[in-house]
């Protein structure tokens, strides 16, 4: 079913009012709130919760996450002693983004100007105002500065479907020098190919970039010629019986299989025997699927990535045209050379490869059309 969006009879200008009043009443509504926080925070009623601070309860009681639920906090605090920015946006007449841009610099000698400011400019202008006022106070700045490296972090989240979030927060200078060196990698990265990918949007190329870099950082020099098993090792648990073709029906595995298939075709193996419970009985040892001479064999044949139209010369990865799980060859006749994106697409459903009458192989899309060489 189709939901229908029915337009109102209003005038532009009369919605754009409606707009406005409601923009106000949630600016009052805002300020009401934080002076809830503020009493609730002071009489430390977060305690009875077994909490550490009012930040943790509103992101449990509330529904706010804990970075701008510790703002909150600290911009309901700021508030107390500033009663003519509190009036007025108690008064729906300031948001509350320039409330917290406001409360970072206003101080009962300044409050008053700072004010009329804001009454007069954008969200926008009234944070680069603050932040500029802040910046050129020496000490403030200092100690900005000093609690965004004390508070720098990066964690990372996996859900069990094959997918990891990595969430980053770093001082502004160490940004811009992660920054740089994605864009690097991205211009290094569009060299290396034959023509830009259009339908590849630009964050997904600053993800790959990001890949790219780490493993530039552990392959070093190599990046042409050696395998991905040599530079890291990722550990992924599963059943033989999941790696088939048609796989058993019971069979697991900690990543989606095909994800596993692809990984299993130029990596390191070790083969875990388990008993009917599943308690490890005998680990072999790690043997490797690609030896380095096949590999030394498939760079000077290849010599890019296999893919019609892509000349990417790095991080290439040893495709089985017949996967060795389903009986086919570590040979040079069963593998070519694939770029890490090509590699996965392969996999994951994007095209195939097939064999012609003589034995030559050719790219075909998920649809059946044949891609030209």
């Amino acid at each position: 079913m189709t939901a229908m969006f029915k337009l109102s009879r209003r005038s532009l200008d009369e919605l754009e009012q409606e707009l406005v009043v409601h923009a106000q009443r949630i600016n009052a509504e805002e300020y009401a709130f934080l002076e809830l926080v503020r009493e609730f925070d002071i009489r430390q009623g977060w305690k009875a919760w077994q909490f550490n601070n009012c930040a943790e309860w509103l992101n449990m009681k509330c529904g706010i996450v804990v970075g701008t639920a510790r703002e909150k906090v600290r911009v309901a605090q700021a508030l107390f002693d500033l009663p003519r920015i509190s009036r007025a946006f108690a008064a729906g007449e300031l948001s509350y983004s320039k409330v917290r841009s406001l409360s970072r610099v206003a101080n009962p000698l300044n409050e008053a100007q700072l004010l009329e400011y804001a009454q007069q400019a954008t969200a926008d202008q009234v944070q680069q105002h603050c932040q500029r006022l802040r910046n050129a106070d020496r000490a403030i700045s200092t100690r900005d500065v000093n609690e965004i490296h004390r508070n720098r972090f990066l964690c990372r989240s996996l859900d069990g479907s094959g997918r990891m979030t990595i969430s980053v927060e770093l001082t502004e200078e160490a940004g811009a020098l992660v920054m740089a060196a994605l864009e690097r990698a991205m211009a290094d990265a569009s060299r290396d190919a034959s023509e830009a990918d259009d339908d590849e949007l630009f964050h997904a190329r600053q993800a790959d970039a990001l890949v790219d870099v780490a493993r530039a950082y552990l392959g070093g020099e190599s990046a042409k010629s050696a395998s991905p098993a040599d530079h890291y090792q990722i550990v992924v648990h599963v059943d033989e019986a999941a790696l088939r073709a048609e796989p058993v029906e019971g069979a697991r595995s900690d990543l989606p299989i095909e994800s596993v298939r692809r990984l299993c075709c130029d990596t390191g193996v070790v083969v875990v025997t388990e008993d009917e419970k599943g308690n490890p009985r005998d680990v072999g040892r790690k043997h490797r699927v690609v030896q380095p001479a096949l590999r030394r064999a498939l760079v000077a044949r290849d010599r890019h990535c296999c893919y019609p139209g892509c000349a990417h010369t790095r991080w290439l990865e040893a495709h089985h045209v017949m996967h060795w799980v389903d009986g086919g060859k570590t040979s040079l006749d069963n593998t070519l050379l694939l770029c890490s994106g090509h590699h996965r697409r392969l996999h994951e459903g994007g095209f195939r490869i097939r064999t012609n009458h003589a034995g030559e192989w050719y790219f075909e899309t998920a649809a059946g059309k044949r891609l030209a060489s």
